[in-house]
């Protein structure tokens, strides 16, 4: 029988046991700056933190998709906050091959028009709601940003780098939404 969790990250903590008690690492010391690149060689990192710096590097990550033409995936908690970032979304969304957008997005009429290329899905009533999540495809395989909201506007969660981290947080999500994201579509 399957375990269920309550919490998004617990999930996919619980299948690699020693992630979630890795050393946290500051992503608010404003004298370091971190690149993507910095990310991708520290391989793993957990964090705490605020909305900034998870801006910050879902932005890294967006960017990396357009310059590479790589599918893009990305959850938004509320429709609020997809709606801040919705202008910037539709040019990413012209300059990528796929794409999913994921959000709590309560009134379909409401919800995002992408261009055909985009699946825009509600996750209203799943543990996903809570998620701040942005992947692209590297060299390797889906690495990106896995972040829980835990309330206060601040997150838990890591980046990682490992297709099969990622794998298993984009397993979740097709699991628990009953679809299929699969990242090497192009």
């Amino acid at each position: 029988m399957k375990d269920t969790y309550k919490s998004f990250m617990d999930e996919i903590w619980s299948q690699f046991p020693g992630l979630s008690d890795q050393a946290l690492t500051d992503l608010t010391d404003h004298n370091i700056l971190w690149s993507l690149d910095e990310y991708v060689k520290a391989g793993y990192v957990n964090f705490k933190t605020g909305t900034k710096e998870l801006y910050r590097l879902s932005i890294l990550l967006e960017n990396y998709a357009v310059k590479h033409h790589e599918p893009l995936l990305s959850t938004f908690e509320t429709e609020e906050r997809y709606r801040y970032v919705e202008d910037r979304y539709v040019e990413i969304l012209k300059k990528v091959p796929k794409a999913w957008i994921i959000g709590d997005f309560k009134n379909s009429l409401l919800a995002p028009q992408p261009p055909e290329t985009t699946e825009v899905v509600s996750c209203d009533g799943t543990n996903i709601v809570d998620m701040w999540i942005v992947v692209t495809n590297g060299p390797e395989g889906p690495f990106g940003l896995v972040a829980e909201d835990i309330g206060d506007k601040m997150y838990r969660g890591f980046f990682s780098i490992s297709p099969k981290v990622i794998g298993k947080a984009i397993q979740t999500i097709n699991e628990a939404l009953i679809i299929n994201i699969d990242m090497s579509k192009k």
